[in-house]
């Protein structure tokens, strides 16, 4: 055989054999795409399928931001609850039974208006028609910019736009092949299981041994010197208005088929020892009234605040940090927003306000410091 015609025949050889691993290639990257397509784990591209069990094991807040697009867009519901950590143990079966609906739960610790908001709009552009809505608003994100995130947690930005091109990064991702895709098992039983709302986010029972005086006050400092009182300045207040104009009360006049029951969780009396130690307690009742009186001028919206339940937020036993409650405590706010108790209207908000400020800027937070933990 002449030199040409091996070198020939080597060259054929080595043109088989690059096609063929660019095929082998193509084949297996096209095996395990189909794979996360098909099982889906975080319910981007469908429902979980039926005769499937999705376990969700793992520390509640660390998936939200993986499966809250899915759950809003695909699952069968006609209410939601969101909001941030503050909402996270609340009970699907428990507002079902009381406000006689079908709930889902999408909280998004830490988040800030803009996200949650941007989330129920994926709701209705999805087509969903919502009955309810149960927000938490928090205060200590009220005073924030109107498309801010939060920067703390992982957001999976290819999960909650349409651009197909970026799904990459979801089905051809090794983490969620092993330890979402492969995880996802046939039921034994034949009836399969996707999310159990009462857990998922739920992360009382990680933490159920750190409630009390004791693990409350380890959780913050204050300052040596405490700062002199400071304002609401201007700024601050269109801010804050700008932040709830864009995020909440233009989609509650959007959609004025839903009723939104958004409430201003109850924060411990440690939050306020903060508060007064940094000056800024003047600065957070200016900008509750303000924000009151916004979302008052809305006929679908439902505002609640348990802000005036003192037996409540100074019972350290009921928290395991100066902002976080127990379960129990969402189970009470459920029952108590669907009696309309603690809800606030024109003719008792200035009552509420007065009550606020006066066991707000009189308690003696010094006493707290003082106790036996």
């Amino acid at each position: 055989m002449s030199t040409e015609s091996s070198s020939k025949n080597e060259t054929a050889a080595y043109k088989r054999w690059v096609f063929g691993t660019m095929l082998l290639t193509i084949l297996a990257f096209v095996l395990t795409a189909s794979i996360t397509v098909y099982i889906d784990p975080f319910f981007h591209y469908h429902a979980p399928l039926k005769g499937y069990d999705y376990p969700q094991d793992e520390y509640p807040t660390n998936n939200e931001r993986y499966l809250n697009d899915g759950i809003t867009r695909h699952f069968t519901y006609d209410s939601i609850i969101t909001g941030t950590s503050m909402t996270e143990n609340f009970k699907v079966s428990e507002a079902n039974r009381l406000f006689g609906a079908h709930f889902i739960k999408v909280p998004f610790a830490g988040s800030k208006y803009r996200e949650v908001s941007d989330n129920l709009r994926r709701a209705y552009h999805a087509g969903k028609e919502v009955r309810y809505i149960i927000w938490g608003l928090d205060y200590n994100i009220l005073i924030s910019d109107k498309d801010a995130y939060d920067e703390t947690f992982a957001y999976p930005g290819y999960l909650y736009n349409d651009n197909p091109f970026d799904d990459v990064s979801y089905i051809l991702n090794k983490s969620v092949l092993f330890g979402k895709t492969l995880q996802v098992t046939r039921s034994k039983t034949g009836d399969g299981s996707s999310i159990n709302f009462d857990t998922y986010s739920n992360w009382n029972t990680y933490h159920g041994d750190e409630f009390g005086a004791w693990h409350v006050l380890a959780t913050y400092r204050l300052r040596s010197t405490p700062k002199p009182a400071a304002p609401l300045t201007k700024e601050d207040a269109d801010i804050m208005l700008d932040n709830l104009r864009q995020n909440v009360t233009s989609l509650a006049d959007e959609h004025p088929e839903t009723t939104f029951y958004l409430f201003f969780p109850p924060y411990s009396i440690c939050y306020y020892d903060i508060l007064n130690n940094n000056g800024e307690m003047e600065r957070h009742l200016e900008a509750e009234r303000l924000a009151i009186e916004e979302l008052l001028a809305h006929p679908n919206i439902k505002l609640y605040s348990f802000s005036d339940d003192f037996e409540l937020v100074c019972n350290l036993d009921h928290y395991k940090d100066y902002l976080h409650y127990g379960e129990w405590i969402n189970d009470r706010l459920l029952e108590q927003m669907k009696n309309d108790e603690h809800l606030l209207t024109k003719e008792n908000v200035q009552t509420y306000l007065d009550s606020v400020r006066s066991f707000y800027t009189s308690y003696d937070y010094a006493s707290l410091h003082n106790k036996d933990r």
